[in-house]
């Protein structure tokens, strides 16, 4: 069973081994992924946080033998949460901005030097997040807006709803899938609006009754959603309230809790 690592900002993961594939996902820096079958080129893999299975290229990677694999096992490691965290390579100058949702891995006596392939220098350890879940909600939410709309993306350089969601969550320390599809048979299902609280993901379908789309409250009556780029709208029993538009633009289907065993 072969592994390997993610040693640049993101990569895309594609439905088939070809550039021109369509994007389904992204693996972000410091991501392990398990490979499933290798090509000159390509690696189909399955990423270890989420399951997701897809074709990467070989470009950005460090493929991990028992011994590196146990090595990273065996460091600390934090959920990057700033929109976007500079690392300098220790040996020279070159900086790297990797996005929010990225692994850093680190030993607890150096928490200022990251290991990813290579060494990398930050200025301040990194923390997970800590105080009120609603606090932690708004604040890591807020830093997406304006991210651009980009189908398969899960990072602050552009993201899908979806990805949206699974990243912010996964910042929270709350696993979530990838795809809506899947997002919705998670947590506890709610009944009315007024029943869900920050945190909430919100479900929308299309005419055919099948879910596309997922956002998450904020404030009430707020959801924060990727649509065009990531922005907050007015939500009610309806669905998603468009100012710009004036209408509606995605009809509520479902709504779920899933910080249920997270301390509020």
């Amino acid at each position: 069973m072969n592994y390997g690592i993610v040693k640049t900002p993101c990569m895309a993961v594609r439905k088939e081994a070809s550039g021109r594939s369509e994007m389904s996902s992204q693996l972000l820096f410091g991501e392990i992924f398990e490979v499933l079958e290798d090509s000159s080129q390509w690696l189909f893999v399955k990423n270890e946080y989420d399951g997701y299975e897809g074709w990467i290229s070989r470009t950005g990677t460090g493929l991990l033998n028992p011994d590196n694999l146990q090595r990273y096992r065996s460091f600390t490691n934090c959920i990057q949460q700033l929109s976007f965290l500079s690392l300098q390579r220790s040996a020279g100058e070159e900086r790297m901005l990797v996005p929010a949702g990225s692994v850093l891995y680190f030993e607890k006596k150096l928490p200022l030097k990251v290991h990813c392939g290579d060494t990398y220098r930050i200025e301040k350890p990194c923390r997970e997040s800590e105080g009120d879940l609603s606090v932690r909600i708004l604040k890591t939410g807020r830093q997406f807006l304006n991210v651009p709309y980009l189908w398969g993306g899960k990072s602050t350089y552009g993201t899908d709803c979806s990805g949206l969601v699974q990243t912010i969550m996964k910042i929270l320390g709350i696993p979530l899938s990838r795809d809506t599809s899947v997002q919705v048979t998670q947590g506890l299902a709610l009944n009315m609006l007024p029943e869900a609280r920050c945190g909430d993901l919100v479900f929308f379908d299309n005419e055919e009754g099948e879910i596309v789309h997922v956002g998450l409250l904020m404030e009430p009556g707020k959801v924060l959603h990727a649509s065009g780029h990531v922005r907050i709208d007015p939500i009610d029993h309806q669905g998603i309230y468009d100012r710009e538009q004036s209408r509606y633009t995605h009809k509520l289907r479902v709504i779920k809790r899933v910080t249920e065993n997270i301390l509020p």
